[in-house]
C-alpha cells in the first residue's frame, strides 16, 4: 500500500531521498548527487512515497512569499507511470495551498513535460539545459 508523508531534513529518511534521487537522476547522467549542496533543503516541504518502508519516490519543494518551486519529483525507475508521481505532487499542491501559496513553479524535463501538463501546469520560455542536469529542461508553472 502507498504512503505518501512528510520527511524531515536530515533524517535517515530523507538520506534515502538522497540515494533515490542519485540512483534515477544523477547516475543515468554520470553524475553524483552527493557532490552537490543540498543544505537548501533544510527548509523545504519534502514528502516520500513508501511502500511499506521503502521508499520509492520522493517530492521536494521550496518557496519565498506565495511562490512555491518543486526542486525534485522522481520515483524509482522499476515503478514508475503507477499514480507515485501523481500522488506525491498532489500532497505537495495541497501543502502549497495550505500555506497560503498562490503559484508553482519547476524546470521539468522535456521528458516530464506531458506528466506536468496533464496536471495542469503550462509551459512558460524556452527548452534549457541545467549545469547539474545536462539534458533538455523547460520551465512550468500553475496557478493554485
Amino acid at each position: 500500500m502507498l504512503e505518501v508523508r512528510d520527511i524531515k531534513y536530515g533524517t535517515s529518511d530523507y538520506n534515502k531521498t538522497l540515494d533515490l534521487r542519485n540512483k534515477v537522476m544523477r547516475k543515468p547522467l554520470g553524475l553524483n548527487i552527493y557532490d552537490e549542496d543540498f543544505s537548501f533543503e533544510e527548509n523545504a516541504l519534502i514528502v516520500g512515497a513508501f511502500q511499506e518502508e521503502q521508499l520509492i519516490g520522493v517530492g521536494t519543494m521550496t518557496f519565498s512569499g506565495t511562490v512555491f518551486r518543486l526542486e525534485y519529483l522522481c520515483v524509482d525507475n522499476e515503478i514508475q507511470s503507477h499514480g507515485t508521481g501523481s500522488e506525491m505532487l498532489k500532497k505537495l499542491e495541497q501543502k502549497a495551498l495550505a500555506l497560503g501559496g498562490e503559484k508553482i513553479t519547476l524546470d521539468a524535463r522535456v521528458s516530464a513535460q506531458h506528466f506536468y501538463e496533464k496536471h495542469g501546469y503550462s509551459t512558460s520560455g524556452q527548452v534549457f539545459t541545467l549545469s547539474y542536469a545536462p539534458v533538455p529542461h523547460i520551465i512550468m508553472e500553475k496557478y493554485l
